[in-house]
């Protein structure tokens, strides 16, 4: 697939990953089940469950390649901690509605060969239980020839308790693609049954 310029900097990205993401892996006592789940390469969607702040760079330390995540609008249009997320390749979504901007980008990514992380919840769930799913989730997951990897971090939501920082063991399990089949549905049916399948699948792990 013919990519455009970097929706990231490399160099920017490489070092997060040692100077921020590293440094995770003792703080949390990681590990890594179903690492041969992960996607060679892109084009693919990985779909998380959010129960911290820390998701995205706890996502990003266990896969070995580049991910663009959809990232709230209201942080990646912040002055400093904005500039710096884009840079790694956040790109914006507005919460609790089908962004239909955030889905066209999320599909431009995808078209040009990248990996897409998102948060089917789209808030952190801060009790550590799944939430109910976005309703824009089903569509993005249906574009065609992109495998859907279900991702449970468990753990998550003991980091930060009562307002103070803790070191509880982190757990990231990565599932096989998610069966996203379904010949003669209807679209409107077939989005509400993708999203259904993508967080049962992330329950499941």
């Amino acid at each position: 697939m013919k990519k455009k310029s970097e929706p990231y900097s490399r160099i920017i990205y490489t070092i997060s990953r040692v100077i921020v993401t590293r440094p995770i892996k003792f703080l949390f006592h990681m590990e890594l089940i179903g690492a041969e789940n992960w996607p060679k390469h892109g084009p693919a969607i990985l779909a998380a469950n959010h129960s911290s702040n820390m998701d995205p760079p706890l996502v990003c330390l266990s896969y070995p390649g580049y991910i663009c995540w959809m990232g709230k609008v209201e942080v990646l249009r912040a002055p400093v901690l904005g500039w710096y997320l884009k840079k790694v390749g956040a790109f914006e979504v507005r919460r609790g509605e089908a962004d239909r901007e955030a889905i066209r980008r999320a599909r431009e990514l995808l078209e040009e060969g990248y990996v897409v992380g998102m948060f089917p919840e789209g808030s952190r769930q801060r009790d550590g239980h799944l939430g109910e799913v976005l309703p824009g989730v089903g569509m993005l997951a249906l574009t065609p020839g992109v495998p859907v990897i279900p991702v449970r971090i468990r753990g998550n939501d003991q980091i930060v308790r009562n307002g103070r920082l803790h070191r509880p063991k982190v757990t990231v399990t990565v599932g096989p693609p998610v069966d996203l089949e379904m010949p003669d549905m209807p679209k409107g049916k077939a989005y509400r049954e993708a999203s259904r399948r993508i967080m049962a699948a992330i329950e499941a792990l």
